[in-house]
């Protein structure tokens, strides 16, 4: 009997949560040793988001000097106040608390956005969705290196789950707070538009407006905090690449070989990279902007300029929010598998060439590029599903009009009933009516 009530609680969602908050906070004072290693991993902390560059900029601010003046604090200026006035960098306790409350609150939104995509489900399946965030060993690992992605994980899930529930001030707030801080989700506006526009058809101004007001108040408190020289030290690092410190990224290795003559044209290719989806995705997947966002964060997660496997732990919890697009991939094995291997070769390889000193830079930069290869392959293989479900649900309608007359369909329904009919999506390129 009290097996099942310890099973029952654990299938709960207050459970996955409590389990999930147990674990991180017993590793971070079981095993703090364990922290300050992955603290100095490349795969969990670019300089943009290394906690031991936080603290340093931290300890300069106090001392009262601008962190931004030294060339090596990259850190939005919202986390400098943050942690200068209101979370002490310095204490253990502190942040280990603040880390793990950021990813409990994370996986509250990706429930919310799971609730809003699925309101004919019951809530048996929220444990589920909290735990496949919760348990990832990416996120795990990022929130034990007290990486900032993980808080800008959960500024951005946030800000999706309001703009899925309609509520336009709360999701550009958390938009705009997450564009000041990692600059990639403002990619995400038109999306975020298009998802609030279902609501009211005004919407769109009234996005816009909130976001580039709530922008120039972040911008107000930046300029409070550090004056002028943390544009360039943030956004500007983002955009021009000027640290070339090793990570899970195709940019370092690449405008480390390349001549400054040829520098600002590959710069505008690779920037360009990612805002090119974003008209093409948005204006194909119209019917469905939380999808859109889905592939978007898949996108940018991966080719921006100091992506971490935070990023890809992001992007894996918001998957676990489409059932109906995971059981329609065709290589979710393969890509799996692939991400297994990668998490294994790239500490490898870079130990093998920082440590030991019988590699060189090629060897973690290969790591790198089957990581950033794999991790393409399942935004398409992601991006196909969709496709393919968005052409069972019209053909199903088209097809079976006058069998299914007067009953609702859902995707159990219809994946079950393409099964018995033994059909398949091969190629679609016309139009059903």
């Amino acid at each position: 009997m009290e097996r099942e009530k310890i099973w029952k609680l654990a299938q709960s969602y207050q459970g996955i949560l409590a389990t999930g908050a147990a674990l991180r906070l017993a590793l971070c004072f079981a095993a703090p040793s364990l922290g300050l290693i992955l603290e100095r991993r490349p795969e969990l902390s670019t300089p943009l988001t290394s906690f031991r560059s936080l603290k340093e900029g931290v300890i300069i601010h106090h001392k009262g000097t601008n962190p931004y003046s030294g060339g090596v604090f990259y850190h939005s200026p919202l986390y400098l106040a943050l942690f200068t006035y209101i979370i002490p960098a310095s204490t253990y306790l502190f942040t280990a608390l603040a880390w793990t409350i950021a990813d409990m609150s994370s996986s509250a939104a990706l429930v919310r956005i799971w609730r809003t995509r699925n309101t004919n489900s019951t809530h048996e399946s929220d444990w589920l969705v909290a735990g496949l965030y919760l348990f990832n060993p990416y996120t795990i690992l990022s929130c034990l290196a007290r990486s900032t992605t993980s808080i800008d994980n959960a500024i951005l899930l946030h800000a999706i789950s309001f703009a899925a529930s309609g509520q336009t001030i709360h999701a550009t707030f958390f938009l705009a707070f997450a564009t000041h801080t990692s600059l990639y989700p403002i990619l995400l506006l038109p999306p975020f538009a298009m998802l609030l526009m279902r609501t009211y058809a005004q919407r769109v101004f009234i996005t816009i407006s909130t976001y580039m007001m709530w922008m120039a108040a972040f911008t107000g408190i930046g300029y409070g905090v550090a004056g002028k020289a943390w544009l360039g030290q943030t956004f500007g690092v983002i955009i021009n690449v000027t640290d070339l410190t090793p990570n899970v990224g195709m940019w370092w290795y690449f405008f480390t070989e390349m001549f400054d003559h040829f520098r600002m044209f590959f710069l505008g290719v690779f920037q360009l990279h990612n805002l090119i989806y974003v008209a093409p995705i948005c204006v194909r997947l119209s019917e469905d902007p939380l999808f859109a966002i889905l592939v978007l964060v898949g996108v940018f997660g991966t080719w921006k300029s100091y992506p971490s496997l935070g990023d890809m732990a992001l992007w894996a919890g918001l998957l676990g929010c489409f059932p109906e697009i995971v059981s329609n991939l065709r290589h979710p094995l393969f890509t799996l598998t692939v991400h297994l291997y990668t998490s294994i070769l790239l500490p490898l390889l870079h130990s093998l060439w920082l440590l030991t000193g019988t590699g060189n830079a090629n060897f973690f930069y290969a790591a790198t590029m089957v990581y950033g290869l794999n991790a393409s392959l399942a935004v398409v293989d992601v991006m196909g599903a969709g496709l393919r479900l968005q052409v069972k649900r019209k053909a199903t309608k088209v097809l079976l009009r006058d069998e299914l007359e007067g009953q609702s369909m859902n995707e159990d329904m219809i994946a079950d009933l393409w099964e018995r009919k033994g059909w398949s999506v091969v190629q679609f390129t016309g139009q059903l009516s």
